[in-house]
């Protein structure tokens, strides 16, 4: 109904010849639902790259044996975090699309076409993250450890996982790489002797980055005015930075052969989202009636800044084999847990993210 109106508005606006009108007030009008798109694209991935960060730690003991040189280093780690869907602008009710054809609706129309409307719809309810990496752990004096690793998705590895789907998907050329580093100092509270467990306490701080796009190619005639068309074609991506720090609190026991552990943290996150039109494939809408024909690029250059404090709560074991040390684990996280003084109660908990964590590391 909502599209059907939009294209009468257009095709009213035709008759009483205000095409230039249309293409300098209307159409602008979806850039800026563009715009809006890919800001809530990067918006919705920043505090999931903090976490999917935070997964690919792999060490799940809370104290070594002893200082330096007692550590571990992995070869590598694997994970994948499940977080809220991206794009969620797109969910009915979200926004007032401000153009006279709602966004979703072209969007819809994109993907008919390329096999991808299954991905989409699953896109905006979940989205997963995957990750490897590599890690080195040490003791230092004085029950103080370091921790680091990082890990690196090439746009290779996308290629030649897209290439395995249903050939609609690589037909839209998705882009996709990722990047994180983590170094975490902390201090051995307590070390596994008899009955007790260990403890310590860690400060971390995290970079990630991850860039999304691809490409928009779809034309549309409207069987009301065969004249009609419209056209979008291009190349879109946006870019989310994500820099974190914060307290983690970890406990461990050793027992025979395996060493169940959790840990507890708070984090806070500073990301920058933004977008710039690609300069060898810029995207831009043409339309066309009868005589007249115009584009205009869409999708112009934008940044904008989430912040915030998450929690994460995880835990899982370990499986020790001589030096070898097998590794599970799973972490929920919470955005914003803050306390309301005047009601005394939780606002904004939700266990908005799912992460799973494997590998296998040596012990030194």
């Amino acid at each position: 109904m909502n599209k059907a109106l939009g294209l009468t508005i257009i095709l009213a606006s035709l008759t009483v010849g205000a095409w230039a009108d249309l293409v300098t007030t209307d159409l602008n009008y979806l850039n800026d639902d563009l715009n809006a798109l890919f800001q809530s694209i990067g918006s919705n991935i920043a505090p999931q790259l903090l976490q999917a960060t935070l997964s690919s730690d792999l060490v799940g003991e809370a104290a070594f044996k002893g200082d330096f040189p007692h550590g571990t280093f992995t070869v590598p780690a694997l994970g994948v975090d499940f977080g809220n869907g991206i794009a969620t602008v797109l969910n009915p009710g979200a926004r007032d699309w401000e153009f006279a054809v709602p966004l979703p609706s072209l969007v819809q129309s994109a993907l008919s076409g390329s096999g991808g409307q299954s991905y989409y719809d699953a896109s905006r309810q979940i989205f997963p993250y995957p990750s490897t990496a590599f890690g080195l752990a040490f003791g230092t004096v004085q029950g103080i450890e370091v921790l680091a690793d990082g890990f690196y998705w090439p746009q290779g590895l996308t290629n030649f996982i897209v290439g395995l789907a249903p050939p609609g998907l690589s037909s839209m050329n998705p882009q996709f790489t990722a990047t994180s580093f983590m170094v975490k100092v902390r201090k051995v509270l307590m070390h596994d002797v008899g009955p007790y467990p260990a403890m310590s306490l860690g400060l971390g701080g995290v970079y990630g980055e991850v860039k999304l796009g691809g490409t928009i190619n779809f034309s549309e005639e409207f069987s009301s005015s065969p004249d009609l068309n419209m056209n979008i074609a291009g190349t879109m991506s946006v870019e989310t930075q994500v820099f974190g720090t914060g307290l983690e609190f970890d406990i461990s026991k050793r027992l025979p052969v395996i060493t169940p552990f959790a840990n507890l943290g708070l984090w806070y996150r500073y990301a920058e989202v933004s977008m710039a039109p690609d300069a060898s494939d810029p995207l831009t809408l043409s339309i066309s009636s009868g005589t007249n024909s115009d584009s205009i690029p869409l999708g112009s250059s934008f940044s904008a800044v989430d912040q915030g404090i998450d929690a994460r709560v995880g835990g899982g074991f370990e499986i020790r084999l001589w030096a070898v040390i097998l590794h599970f684990s799973a972490a929920f996280d919470l955005e914003e847990p803050l306390l309301s003084i005047n009601s005394f109660t939780l606002t904004g908990i939700s266990a908005n993210e799912f992460s799973l964590s494997t590998g296998f590391r040596y012990a030194f």
